[in-house]
């Protein structure tokens, strides 16, 4: 039996297409920080916020707003071109597809997506394998610095202690879940955003970002993506699910361009990490 109410909003920072679909909520975030509010679009300046904090927080702005002032039994978010679909036997962590539209998402099997939502206390996007430690490829990837995620964890463990077996085995393994994506049960977000804001808030307290560039200064957003590795291991009670990730590129070109990188190097594969490695 399906969950009786299903929210997945689409976190969206500029104008975008969201299918009129029953499941979908588009929500605008950093709205504080705009100079207007989308229409049709809910806002996360609403209520109980921290909307105004979006350039560290990202689509967390998005998370922080629902949690605090939405009820729902299940609460899920998208980014308005990356959202999760029900293909439990996709062997890439995502696909490449046009534009989002009911067509799209029909073909995508979004029929049995509130069904499939209701037997699960999480669902994750399907697990990217990097090829090099959680930890490592932190690290590495533009924009981000090894010491942030060193602070986040010793403020873990200083927090949680009882977590810190669960967060060595991510961090030393190579499954990365990107895009703070996920679907979650009424309890289990709360539980989760109980824990997740208040290990931010130290973050922030403790680091020095005063030289952060625009992009680096996301960092909040940034160790929220593995932070929520972390809670899913931890959380092995939690029956979860991992669903791949449908990508939408509007542009022909471009998305013939990605969808040829993927057939050629597909994404989780040795080979595209191999390349990657050699560009840094």
């Amino acid at each position: 039996m399906a969950v009786a109410n299903i929210r997945l909003f689409v976190c969206c920072h500029r104008p975008a297409v969201v299918p009129e679909h029953p499941l979908l909520v588009p929500v605008q975030v950093g709205a504080a920080l705009a100079d207007s509010h989308f229409p049709g679009f809910l806002h996360d300046d609403a209520g109980d916020n921290i909307s105004r904090e979006n350039r560290s927080y990202c689509e967390l702005t998005a998370q922080y707003w629902a949690w605090k002032n939405v009820r729902a039994d299940c609460c899920g978010f998208f980014h308005y071109r990356r959202y999760l679909y029900p293909d439990r036997s996709a062997k890439q962590p995502y696909r490449i597809e046009g534009e989002p539209a009911l067509p799209l998402l029909d073909k995508l099997g979004y029929a049995a997506l509130s069904d499939l939502i209701s037997r699960y206390d999480l669902i994750l996007p399907k697990g990217e394998d990097m090829h090099v430690p959680v930890r490592e490829h932190y690290a590495q990837a533009p924009f981000h610095h090894g010491r942030d995620l060193e602070l986040a964890e010793r403020i873990v463990r200083e927090r949680h202690p009882e977590m810190a077996q669960a967060m060595e085995q991510y961090l030393s393994g190579s499954i990365c879940y990107f895009g703070n994506i996920h679907i979650m049960k009424q309890q289990a977000f709360h539980d989760y955003c109980s824990w997740l804001f208040p290990i931010l808030r130290e973050f922030d307290r403790r680091a020095d970002t005063g030289n952060y560039t625009a992009q680096e200064r996301r960092v909040d957003g940034y160790l929220a993506e593995r932070l929520l590795g972390i809670y899913a291991v931890y959380r092995r009670d939690l029956k979860t699910l991992e669903l791949p990730r449908v990508h939408f590129i509007g542009d022909p070109a471009e998305r013939l361009k990605k969808q040829a990188v993927n057939l050629l190097l597909p994404p989780g594969s040795v080979r595209r990490s191999r390349i990657k490695a050699m560009k840094r």
